[in-house]
């Protein structure tokens, strides 16, 4: 395996979480419904990998955000495989990010031992969501490239039946 093959799935993943980070926001403002996980206090979609936090957000859920990503990338640059297996690991990266994502927001929120659970609960639910959801792009990534085969020519075509007789 070639390295280029094999680091198209992290940088398809790493433009996610870019992207999630650049534009979730407006994203959310513009798509209504996708606001819900989010009023519950879950995590929205693929972490963001953010320099500065949005809205009224703290630091520290800004830092945890940016660290989920960076487990998702990791998580997905380990694997090593074709498309299901990336989307797989892609899946299980979701789903680990969002539960560290959780940790952090039922500290922020100091909640009790109930709603920690439903925390992780939720998470590990818009974990399963995402990954399913947005997996199959680093899985494509990773599906193996059809080498080019020359064309034989009319001259080498000729030389080989020539060769032949």
């Amino acid at each position: 395996m070639s390295v280029a093959r094999n680091s198209l799935p992290t940088a398809v993943t790493l433009i996610l979480v870019i992207a999630s980070g650049l534009f979730g926001g407006a994203l959310v403002t513009r798509v209504g419904y996708l606001a819900v996980p989010a009023a519950l206090g879950l995590p929205l979609g693929p972490p963001g990998l953010r320099i500065v936090p949005i809205g009224e957000t703290t630091w520290t859920v800004t830092l945890a955000d940016s660290a989920a990503a960076l487990v998702l990338v990791a998580v997905v640059a380990l694997a090593r495989g074709g498309f299901w297996r990336t989307w797989g690991a892609f899946l299980a990266g979701a789903v680990l990010a969002d539960l560290l994502r959780a940790v952090v927001l039922a500290q922020t929120a100091s909640a009790g031992l109930g709603a920690y659970a439903g925390y992780l609960a939720g998470a590990l639910v818009t974990g399963l969501i995402g990954g399913v959801a947005l997996g199959w792009l680093p899985g494509l990534a990773a599906l193996p490239r059809r080498k080019e085969r020359a064309r034989p020519t009319a001259q080498a075509s000729r030389e080989t039946a020539q060769e032949g007789v």
